[in-house]
């Protein structure tokens, strides 16, 4: 008989995880590869006993970075959420798959239930949706939406011989857009980037020039994506314009909502994405400021049957009997096999609720007009751009020995950064932004405290300054 009682018991190896995530110890261990090699047997061919096994559990626990940590700033992600994380370990030993409701009827019902909450926070009335393997699928899905309402023939003889089109997007939008043209047929050069102002956003002229361009020189202008939430700086596209423009114009309008979707859960903050809910179709990664475990991310279409229309195929009766009656998600989907994303989301709104969510997204942009207000306290450290979400993209001013600015910042920031990673007591990341290289500070982490925040600009002025007398 399958004994259940072992395998549960390696879920309490996860203790060291957490236990190594705390404040006191370090993000990450730093090692090199050929240091993680020696650490580590990664050779596979023999078997190895249930005690092998958790001790390779624990090595792997303990060397990989820490994400729940409250100084993990890196990415867009970080933090626990009890919840969720719940969720996520009952789906996976659940082991559904998501293309049928009959292998997957609570899951299917759940999902349903959460496209229809988060599409109406978006605005869209009657929404239709599904849950993806992340947000750059979910570009990659409306991008196919957007060419199916282009070029309904498509979808059947493919593009050879068709008229070209473009696909707009802003100049610091998100690389998945270029990857779903390329993927899609469209072509990556069919991809016009459109300038940004000072403050990151798309800059409607400009956008305006760029369709008159290509009708002029016989391309048919396809679509329009508006990022909510850049990587970088998080800047929020003009949304509403870009609506009126897509109107206009009968484009497809995409909302990359990935990054910064989540303040629409925040009626201060709501404000940043007016327009997406005349949007066709809209990304929001519930993985980022959520804090659900990877992946979480849904793709929300305003108007229902567009999915159906651009994904089903033929050939599919031995799993789908019927298309167009049943409650089956996989034949308006990319995908087939698909795991259970959305119980981990649904457990933890119904542990937070409205409120619950509100509460966190508010206390994130508290945390981030801190780390401003701990910059303009420092005369070593600048603001680089203003911020719009809880993107802080900042640098430290190298002085040289006459008192005045060093020269090479980019070289200094990038030194600087990799200092910070080499010491293990915080992990952020780095980037390039109007030309400067820059320290991006992302405030998204559950268990981030303001103590965290000035913990972490103490090191960076202490490491800074050290590094200012080695090599000024």
């Amino acid at each position: 008989m399958f004994d259940h009682s072992e395998y549960i018991s390696l879920l309490k190896d996860l203790e060291i995880f957490f236990q190594y995530a705390t404040e006191e110890n370090l993000v990450t261990s730093n090692l090199k590869p050929d240091e993680l090699r020696a650490n580590i047997d990664l050779k596979i061919g023999n078997s190895v006993s249930d005690e092998d096994l958790r001790s390779l559990i624990q090595q792997y626990l303990k060397y990989s970075v820490k994400t729940s940590h409250p100084r993990y700033f890196n990415q867009l992600w970080g933090g626990f959420q009890k919840a969720g994380f719940m969720g996520d370990v009952i789906s996976s030993a659940a082991n559904t798959s998501m293309y049928t409701h009959e292998v997957a009827p609570v899951a299917t019902l759940i999902e349903k239930e959460l496209v229809q909450k988060m599409g109406k926070i978006a605005g869209f009335e009657n929404p239709e949706g599904q849950f993806t393997t992340g947000g750059s699928n979910g570009n990659l899905m409306a991008v196919v939406m957007a060419r199916h309402q282009a070029c309904e023939r498509g979808k059947q003889e493919g593009l050879f011989g068709q008229q070209k089109m473009v696909i707009f997007t802003s100049a610091e939008s998100h690389y998945s857009i270029l990857k779903a043209a390329n993927i899609t047929g469209i072509g990556a050069d069919q991809v016009w980037k459109v300038e940004v102002d000072d403050e990151g956003k798309m800059d409607m002229g400009n956008l305006r020039r760029l369709i008159q361009k290509a009708r002029e020189e016989g391309s048919m202008p396809m679509m329009m994506v508006g990022t909510a939430g850049t990587t970088v700086r998080g800047a929020y596209d003009p949304l509403e314009e870009m609506a009126d423009i897509a109107r206009e114009e009968g484009l497809w309008f995409h909302v990359d909502g990935a990054w910064g979707g989540s303040a629409l859960l925040s009626s201060k903050h709501r404000y940043l994405l007016k327009g997406v809910e005349r949007a066709d179709s809209f990304v929001w990664d519930a993985h980022k400021m959520m804090g659900m475990s990877l992946m979480c991310s849904v793709l929300l279409v305003r108007e229902k049957g567009k999915m159906m229309s651009t994904f089903s195929a033929d050939h599919s009766k031995y799993l789908f009997r019927d298309e167009e009656a049943s409650d089956d998600l996989g034949p308006s989907s990319m995908h087939c096999g698909r795991k259970n994303d959305a119980l981990k989301l649904w457990l933890a709104w119904k542990s937070l609720g409205d409120e619950g969510w509100e509460r966190i997204i508010d206390y994130f942009f508290e945390l981030a007009e801190y780390a401003e207000q701990i910059i303009h306290e420092f005369d070593q450290l600048e603001l680089v751009v203003p911020r719009s979400y809880t993107n802080v993209c900042f640098r430290f001013i190298p002085k040289g020995k006459d008192g005045k600015d060093g020269q090479d910042f980019d070289a200094f920031t990038s030194k600087l950064r990799q200092e910070l990673l080499a010491s293990g007591h915080s992990m952020v990341n780095q980037a390039m932004v109007e030309g400067k290289e820059v320290i991006r500070l992302v405030i998204c982490n559950h268990s981030t405290k303001k103590k965290h925040v000035e913990q972490f600009f103490e090191e960076v002025v202490r490491v800074g300054e050290g590094l200012n007398c080695r090599y000024m």
